[in-house]
């Protein structure tokens, strides 16, 4: 089995960092993958910091989560909407203390056990956080503040039927309205796999070229972190030269999805737009 920090998560790396340096506190690690095949399991530790001047206590709570736009949400289990993700691994992970006291200065490790099961239903990655609820010990203050930072865990059971899937729609293209020369274009990108997949297996741009075929200019899409089941509409916007002409004009769309065992996802499309300046 193959356990690695993903450095290059960049969305959620940001989001869960900055919680991290949230009042007075430090977690490591922030986000951990794990090739763990079917009735494997797998054993490690997180380690909290209390870099704040007075004690903390630290409460444990295990969520599913999905990422809509790259950006981490954390799940309720006693949610009527809690089905919505069938990729959730709240199951699979335990965690031990479920409460700590931790003194100033003090870093303290939380052992953690994954397990995936024999049969997975559906076959595919699991996405799970161990949520540290941070507060003060009670003062007798009649406000407590307290915040959450979280380490997330995506859980891959590998094999040749684990593979993220992306299907495209809603292409289109049009002439902003206060600035003709401002060319948008968008496209609602889905994830409809079942295996995440980061922004660095994915690339994609849109290129713009004249009825010859001449290209004119290009668009990059920006990437990142796509769970199961997400999707997220994709905008980008292209100036016109201030010498193109009115008149048709294709825009080329490409993306490229690296899955593993080297096999590549191709998507190509391509719009045609009639420009007026």
């Amino acid at each position: 089995m193959h356990k690695s920090q993903i450095l290059l998560i960049v969305s959620l790396v940001t989001v869960i960092a900055s919680l991290c340096a949230f009042a007075g506190t430090s977690l490591s690690p922030i986000l951990t993958e794990i090739t763990l095949p079917p009735g494997t399991s797998y054993e490690g530790d997180m380690s909290l910091t209390n870099t704040g001047d007075d004690p903390i206590v630290v409460q444990v709570r295990i969520r599913g989560f999905t990422a809509p736009d790259g950006v981490p949400v954390f799940l309720d289990p006693s949610s009527e909407n809690y089905s919505y993700s069938r990729y959730s691994g709240r199951e699979l992970l335990t965690v031990t203390p479920m409460q700590q006291t931790i003194q100033s200065g003090e870093s303290f490790l939380f052992h953690y056990r994954v397990a995936m099961p024999e049969d997975l239903d559906p076959y595919g990655g699991r996405y799970v956080a161990a949520i540290f609820r941070v507060q003060p010990p009670s003062t007798g203050a009649q406000v407590v503040v307290a915040t959450q930072v979280a380490s997330l865990f995506l859980l891959t059971p590998g094999g040749d039927t684990a593979a993220p899937h992306f299907t495209f729609q809603d292409l289109k293209a049009w002439q902003d309205e206060e600035n003709p020369r401002l060319i948008h274009s968008s496209g609602l990108i889905t994830n409809d796999g079942n295996l995440h997949v980061n922004a660095e297996q994915m690339y994609g741009f849109m290129h713009i070229t004249d009825e010859d075929g001449y290209i004119l200019g290009q668009m990059m899409w920006d990437t990142h972190t796509m769970l199961p089941d997400n999707g997220y509409t994709e905008e980008q916007t292209w100036l016109a030269p201030d010498t193109l002409p009115s008149g048709t004009y294709y825009l080329h769309m490409t993306i490229l999805i690296y899955q593993p065992n080297g096999r590549v996802q191709r998507y190509e499309g391509t719009l045609s737009l009639d420009l007026h300046f």
